[in-house]
């Protein structure tokens, strides 16, 4: 595998991967390290999949798997969202987090995450800011709350190894999980196949140990970025503009390219 990582003695880092389709990533991807390395300058960013000129390293050869689409607007395209499940293998770092470039940082928050002794942390709890609500979302038509890949922390070691070789097990055998919790077949979601191997890992027990103590906060589709700055983010939609000061998940992700 062809790599250049200046930075592999640390040990804590992000990871970010990068692979374009018809939205840029690689521009999502740029700001987001911008806002990490503004808010916490000490801890290093590796890119895998297409390089980004501001990371500390760039993995190149990463497999994309080409096979996933997902609805963008009323039409469907490719969505490569499934080297994540390469996590593990791929970090330089001791105790990584595992970032969407469309997650972006205006504070230091998630440097808390790399402090705390739990070695597997995902957020299952999210705020709709539009609509100042805190909840969790079920998966499909089971009683497991799903939990977001959004923001994904885990420290190596055997339990996490475990982790990961589950969550590669449910994405080879999506259809089969498909029928049991009744989602869809034809688009794979990081966010169940973590739920699935995260409840597998626990034995279908309680899995709040793992969650992340504060909600994701997220922004819906019909939301779009206007701009932002390092501590603000500034947003429209047909009720009019307000302003967030706290990181925040864009999916509109067409207009915070826009924006980046």
């Amino acid at each position: 595998m062809q790599r250049n990582i200046k930075v592999l003695s640390h040990d804590r880092g992000f990871l970010l991967f990068n692979h374009n389709s018809h939205i840029n990533y690689s521009t999502l991807a740029a700001r987001c390290i911008e806002q990490l390395k503004h808010h916490m300058p000490d801890i290093p960013v590796v890119v895998a999949g297409f390089p980004v000129m501001n990371a500390d390293g760039n993995y190149v050869n990463v497999k994309k798997f080409e096979n996933n689409r997902k609805v963008f607007g009323n039409q469907a395209k490719p969505w490569h969202n499934l080297s994540r499940v390469q996590a593990y293998e791929l970090s330089p770092f001791e105790n990584t987090i595992v970032l969407d470039t469309d997650y972006m940082a205006t504070s230091n928050a998630l440097e808390k995450l790399f402090d705390c002794d739990q070695p597997l942390q995902m957020h299952r709890a999210w705020y709709d800011i539009r609509n100042t609500t805190v909840e969790n979302i079920r998966m499909g038509k089971s009683e497991l709350d799903m939990f977001w890949a959004t923001v994904l922390k885990f420290r190596k070691c055997d339990q996490v190894a475990k982790f990961f070789t589950l969550w590669q097990s449910v994405l080879h055998n999506w259809k089969y999980y498909a029928d049991l919790y009744y989602i869809s077949k034809h688009i794979v979601r990081n966010d169940f196949a973590v739920t699935i191997a995260l409840h597998q890992l626990n034995n279908h027990n309680d899995c709040s140990h793992c969650e992340i103590p504060w909600p994701i906060h997220t922004t819906r589709d019909m939301i779009s970025v206007q701009g932002l700055t390092r501590d603000k983010i500034f947003l429209f939609d047909n009720h009019g503009q307000f302003t967030v000061k706290f990181d925040c998940h864009i999916l509109n992700k067409e207009s915070l390219q826009d924006a980046c």
